[in-house]
């Protein structure tokens, strides 16, 4: 069921007592117990849970096959008491599912569908093909990694209100702040649109398929983990030559953890062939803002983006703010 432009449909917000349906539609939890600390601090929330079947399944780096991945992620969906789908992690196999996803069940069943990383290959599909606004935000072994993380994680869920200004994580250590600074100007300028975005590999993943990203007139994110500058400029490249960046109103690229040249151990150019120089020799003179390092996605700290609602974004010589004006949820 291919919604039509205009169409965006909310889920509910959680509240106290709503069930939480954790799955695994890519890979398994690296430790098993590691799911006691999600089960606390749902409860902390005064959230309940039910776990899919095949959650802790191992068949390579996947929690188990195709089949029973999708089987797991669909009778959530299906389950008229769950009110959120939280995958475990992400990892490797989404994209893998999307042939056999049932749109028409999830369009008719509106959920909470939160995560990052490989589950960008889930999140941008499924609010393309249904309308339902869907979350860019901790799965559930890191919605607990910090006090900025959680505070996102419960204000995204359990309210209607817009998010509104996005602040950022208090610094670790003001003596020695973490690179790159949390709103570097790429580009300056002012966009206002629907938010779209995740994973930058997955992003790449997608094109070519009938799930390809929609940017035009959105304000497009994108984030990864573990490349070399060199790899995220190959990725970046192909979105601008496929008219991705051209036809997006305003451009956050984030944090991107542990991509400075090296980190990956795999191979690398230069040393000082960062990030942020590739950045402003590409996008410099974009003509449309673009911005660098706000933490989201693999960062430890990370805020919510709702894909599908509304953002201001404006970059200039005072600063970087980013205001999402839309609900994502409803009562």
């Amino acid at each position: 069921m291919k919604r039509t432009e205009s169409a965006v449909v909310l889920p509910r917000a959680l509240k106290s007592g709503s069930i939480v349906g954790i799955v695994a539609p890519a890979s398994p939890p690296f430790e098993e117990g590691d799911l006691e600390y999600c089960f606390q601090w749902l409860k902390k929330l005064g959230l309940r849970w039910k776990v899919g079947k095949h959650i802790t399944d191992r068949l390579g780096d996947l929690a188990g096959t195709d089949a029973d991945r999708l089987k797991d992620f669909h009778e959530m969906w299906e389950d008229p008491s769950v009110d959120m789908i939280l995958p475990v992690r992400g990892g490797n196999g989404a994209v893998r599912l999307l042939d056999k996803l049932d749109f028409d069940l999830i369009a008719k069943n509106p959920k909470i569908l939160m995560g990052y990383s490989d589950i960008t290959g889930l999140l941008i599909p499924i609010q393309q093909e249904t309308g339902l606004v869907t979350f860019h935000g901790p799965t559930a072994l890191s919605f607990f990694e910090s006090p900025y993380t959680y505070y996102y994680f419960e204000k995204s869920l359990m309210q209607t209100k817009p998010l509104g200004l996005i602040s950022d994580p208090t610094p670790k250590d003001v003596w020695n702040p973490e690179y790159p600074p949390p709103r570097l100007v790429i580009s300056p300028g002012k966009a206002r649109g629907q938010l779209t975005g995740g994973c930058l590999s997955l992003i790449r993943q997608l094109m070519g398929t009938p799930w390809e990203i929609d940017t035009r007139g959105k304000i497009l994110f994108v984030e990864d983990f573990e490349e070399e500058p060199h790899s995220l400029d190959r990725m970046l490249t192909q979105l601008e030559l496929a008219g991705k960046i051209d036809e997006a109103a305003g451009i956050i690229i984030g944090e991107c953890a542990s991509c400075r040249p090296g980190d990956s151990r795999r191979n690398r150019i230069g040393l000082n062939y960062s990030v942020e120089r590739m950045l402003k020799e590409k996008f410099g003179d974009l003509g449309k803002p673009m911005v660098y390092g706000m933490r989201l996605g693999h960062s430890r700290e990370k805020f919510v983006l709702p894909l599908g609602v509304v953002a201001h974004l404006k970059a200039d010589e005072r600063g970087v703010s980013l205001k999402i004006e839309e609900p994502a949820t409803q009562a």
